[in-house]
């Protein structure tokens, strides 16, 4: 309750400008009800179309999407996995296991312990 007082105070002293309209001012011309529509409607939606077709070509170019059912064609990743690839885990190679070259437990990012 405390914190809305100084809104209050300040809102309460603020009063109307007492300034007079400048008579160096146009008047205002109307706008057309189809000026209008082309900036409100028509203008933001062509953009949503180009936005649009912008993100869903590069998906419509390929010749053969995955759909459910059928068998997955597409090669495995790994981020961050073995460098050889899924085939050097699978071998059991002791750079999979997480060991150097030497054999030795080491620990990752050279440590030693």
């Amino acid at each position: 309750m405390l914190a809305l007082v100084p809104a209050a105070v300040v809102t309460g002293a603020a009063g109307a400008a007492f300034a007079a309209e400048p008579t160096t001012w146009t008047e205002d011309t109307t706008v057309s009800p189809w000026h209008a529509i082309l900036v409100y409607v028509v203008i933001p939606v062509a953009l949503f179309v180009v936005i649009t077709l912008m993100v869903m070509l590069p998906s419509m170019r390929k010749a053969h999407d995955y759909h459910p059912g059928e068998a997955w064609r597409g090669e495995p990743e790994w981020f961050g996995g073995p460098r050889g690839g899924v085939e050097t885990l699978d071998a059991g190679t002791p750079a999979a296991a997480g060991r150097d070259a030497t054999g030795s437990d080491r620990g990752g990012a050279s440590g030693s312990w």
